[in-house]
């Protein structure tokens, strides 16, 4: 799947429609967030739409995009502004899986993550290094593709898709990697194409 992702990095954004929505849609929850994170990480951060809204949001603290993929990392590099760059105030680039992250316990204050978790077959060892990373009080936002997903699909007989993760499985790993009262929520979100060439783009 790395090899997956490196490959995609150039032409990401072109395809990453959901993603784009479904990171503004996360971007407006923190408006009903009140915290001043000094550290902030994006988990599976592409290429940085997410770590750019953390900096936005919050310009005093100190911004991670972490990724598996190095090319995603370089994207990430190549479209920091250079003087926020050249001011060290551009995101430190750590390329880690989720289940591994070189980072000390309680390192974070706010860890986002953007349909990235579900691709894993076992989201709970990577909830529970979050876990160990984030700071007593931090805070966990991520978005994952649901059953649902790609229904009409499956309806038509593609068998082959992978399952994504019910809302309640999550909830119950995320208490088992030591998460304080979970939130959970769901949205439907619909995309219409105009062929079936559209939607695999």
């Amino acid at each position: 799947m790395r090899e997956d992702f490196a490959r995609a990095a150039a032409s990401y954004d072109e395809a990453a429609v959901l993603a784009r929505e479904t990171g503004q849609r996360m971007a407006q929850r923190l408006d009903y967030v009140k915290i001043s994170p000094r550290r902030v990480a994006d988990i599976g951060c592409a290429t940085g739409d997410g770590i750019r809204e953390l900096q936005r949001r919050y310009p005093a603290a100190l911004p991670l995009a972490v990724d598996f993929a190095l090319p995603m990392l370089a994207e990430v590099r190549r479209r920091s502004p250079i003087l926020q760059r050249l001011r060290g105030r551009g995101p430190r680039l750590v390329n880690a899986d989720v289940r591994r992250l070189p980072l000390a316990g309680s390192s974070l204050d706010l860890v986002w993550s953007n349909l990235m978790l579900h691709w894993l077959d076992d989201p709970l060892p990577a909830f529970r290094e979050l876990h160990r990373v984030l700071d007593v009080g931090g805070l966990l936002m991520f978005a994952v593709l649901g059953p649902d997903t790609l229904k009409e699909l499956r309806a038509a007989g593609a068998t082959t898709l992978r399952g994504f993760p019910d809302m309640h499985d999550i909830g119950d790993m995320l208490v088992a990697a030591g998460f304080a009262d979970p939130v959970m929520d769901m949205e439907m979100v619909r995309f219409a194409y105009a062929s079936p060439r559209g939607l695999l783009r």
